[in-house]
């Protein structure tokens, strides 16, 4: 089964660099190095696109009142068996099944854009996670197919 996973990231980055003007850090930047900027500011540069938060199936319910812990988010979708590789996600042998859809201007703080380390994708750290409110309309998890 072919994805454009490539193409998606790749006009995710046109999004970034080239009209909103910014560098993706790169890989191996380290977190307390990585731009620190509020949820309106990320929100108008992803052109009002939402952040996704992929999951494992034993995840699911288990933000949706949010989360004080820290995060991590990607613009761009993928499919369930790209997960992985794209984001460099733990747990490998499971593909992500399930994505919370995130409003990015209602997250007080996040780190990012940055290249993922030992992967191919965009990642934003959200180091005080996510409210409730952030979680987009019907406010739970939808499975990716």
């Amino acid at each position: 089964m072919g994805t454009a996973s490539f193409l998606a990231t790749m006009l995710d980055q046109e999004i970034l660099e080239v009209r909103a003007g910014l560098v993706i850090a790169p890989r191996t930047t380290p977190d307390d190095k990585l731009r620190a900027t509020d949820g309106n500011t990320v929100a108008a540069e992803l052109g009002g696109r939402y952040l996704l938060r992929y999951m494992l199936p034993r995840q699911v319910g288990q933000f949706r009142d949010g989360t004080a812990l820290p995060q991590c988010a990607t613009p761009t979708p993928y499919a369930p068996e790209e997960t992985v590789s794209w984001l460099f996600l733990p747990a490998p042998d499971e593909d992500r099944m399930y994505v919370m859809v995130l409003d990015a201007s209602r997250i007080d703080r996040i780190l990012g854009p940055r290249w993922v380390r030992c992967g191919k994708g965009i990642e934003y750290l959200l180091p005080n996670g996510f409210p409730k409110g952030a979680i987009v309309a019907w406010g739970w998890e939808m499975q990716v197919t």
